[in-house]
C-alpha cells in the first residue's frame, strides 16, 4: 500500500523480513529503576503466531534504503466476551526503530492498512500501555483525525512472584499436576464467567503446559490453572537496575520471600500462571493455591501472574510477598464503534500479551 507520503509504503511482514523486525523489537526498551527489554527471540513473526488463530503484522518501509522502520501487529484469538466466544484482536508490537522516532511518519495509514486486514475478522479490538510509558498514552488517548479511538478500562498489574517456598499447610486439599478427569469441563464452567477468557480447548491443543488441579476429599475440583513456559520464543531481559535494585540485585532476596532478581542482560528464567479459576471466586483457596503451584515450579526463579482491577481474586496477593508492574488496558475503536461489555469482569492473560 502506498502511503501519502511517497517515501514510505506499508506492507505484510513476510518470514523472510524476521531480523530485521527482530532488530525493531531490541531497538527499545522499558526504561525504570528496572529497564527491560521484552522481545521475541530468535523470529518475532512465528513468536506472535504462536499466539492466536491468525496474525496480521504491517510493516513500514523506507523506499529511499528499502529498511523495515516500523511495524505494529494484530493477533486475532477467540475468547468469551458477554458469555459468548467471539473473535478478539489484541493490537501490540507498535514499534518504531530509534532514528525514525522524530520524523514525521505515516502512522495513520499504518492503522488505516492494518484495519481494512482485520475488520471482517475481529469483534472486538483492545490493547496495553505500560503505566509509566506517559508519551504513548498521551500520543494516543487524544483523539485525532484518521485515528482510532482508544477507551481507558482500567489498570492491570503484572504480579511476580518466588517459588520453590514449602507450603506446609495441606487443608485437606489434594494438588495434583497433570491431566485429569473433569478438568477440561472445569474450564469450560469457569472461562465464560468472565470476559476476555481465552478459550481453553485452543490453548489444549497449541501449547505445552503444566497443569495444576486442587480437589477436595471427595476427589471435586477447586481450582485449575496452567504454567506456561514461553521462555523458548518470549523473553524478558533485565538491561539495567538503578535506584535501590542496584543494591538488591546483589542481596539474597529469595530468603525474603521476594523472587530473586534476574542478572542484567540473560533471559529471566520464568513462567506465566494461565487461565487460574477458582471455585466461587475464593480468595483464601486462591492463595492456598497460587502458593501450592509455585512450591512445585521450583524449576523456575520465579511466576507471573496478571490480574485487572475488578477481577475478584486480586486480593490475594496482598499476603504473597512479590514485585510487581502495570498497564492501561484500552478498548481500541474505528468508526465510533461501540462495545458494549457486560458486568462480568475482565480476565486477560500475561502470556497472551
Amino acid at each position: 500500500m502506498n502511503c501519502r507520503n511517497k517515501r514510505y509504503i506499508i506492507d505484510l511482514a513476510s518470514p523472510s523480513e524476521a531480523k530485521e523486525i527482530l532488530k525493531i523489537y531490541e531497538s527499545g526498551d522499558f526504561t525504570g529503576k528496572i529497564s527491560v527489554l521484552y522481545t521475541r527471540r530468535p523470529d518475532p513473526i512465528k513468536s506472535l503466531r504462536q499466539e492466536g488463530e491468525k496474525v496480521v503484522i504491517p510493516i513500514l518501509k523506507d523506499q529511499t534504503n528499502g529498511k523495515i522502520c516500523g511495524m505494529g501487529c494484530c493477533v486475532i484469538r477467540k475468547a468469551y466476551l458477554n458469555g459468548e466466544i467471539k473473535n478478539t484482536g489484541y493490537l501490540t508490537g507498535l514499534k518504531i526503530l530509534p532514528e525514525y522516532r522524530k520524523k514525521l511518519l505515516p502512522i495513520t495509514d499504518v492503522y488505516n492498512f492494518l484495519y481494512e486486514q482485520t475488520k471482517n475478522e475481529v469483534d472486538i479490538y483492545y490493547t496495553t500501555i505500560l503505566k509509566e510509558n506517559m508519551a504513548v498514552q498521551k500520543m494516543l488517548e487524544k483523539k485525532r483525525k484518521n485515528m482510532p479511538e482508544y477507551l481507558y478500562q482500567g489498570d492491570y498489574t503484572v504480579f511476580c512472584f518466588r517459588t520453590g517456598r514449602k507450603v506446609f499447610k495441606t487443608n485437606n486439599y489434594l494438588l495434583q499436576r497433570g491431566q485429569r478427569e473433569g478438568l477440561l469441563q472445569f474450564f469450560k464452567k469457569q472461562e465464560k464467567q468472565y470476559q476476555f477468557s481465552p478459550q481453553i480447548t485452543t490453548m489444549y491443543k497449541n501449547f505445552k503446559q503444566d497443569v495444576f488441579t486442587l480437589s477436595d476429599p471427595q476427589g471435586n475440583i477447586l481450582a485449575a490453572c496452567l504454567v506456561w513456559n514461553q521462555q523458548d520464543y518470549k523473553q524478558y531481559l533485565i538491561t539495567e537496575y538503578k535506584g535501590i535494585y542496584k543494591i538488591l540485585q546483589r542481596m539474597p532476596t529469595k530468603l525474603w520471600g521476594y523472587p530473586p532478581l534476574p542478572k542484567k542482560n540473560a533471559p529471566a528464567n520464568y513462567a506465566c500462571v494461565s487461565t487460574l479459576y477458582v471455585k466461587n471466586d475464593d480468595p483464601n483457596l486462591a492463595r492456598y493455591f497460587i502458593e501450592k503451584v509455585a512450591e512445585y515450579s521450583r524449576q523456575y526463579d520465579f511466576l507471573m501472574l496478571g490480574l485487572f482491577e475488578s477481577h475478584p481474586l486480586k486480593t490475594i496477593f496482598k499476603q504473597i510477598k512479590h514485585l510487581k508492574y502495570q498497564s492501561r488496558l484500552y478498548l481500541v475503536s474505528w468508526d465510533n464503534k461501540q462495545y458494549n461489555l457486560n458486568h462480568r469482569p475482565i480476565n486477560l492473560e500475561v502470556s497472551l500479551l
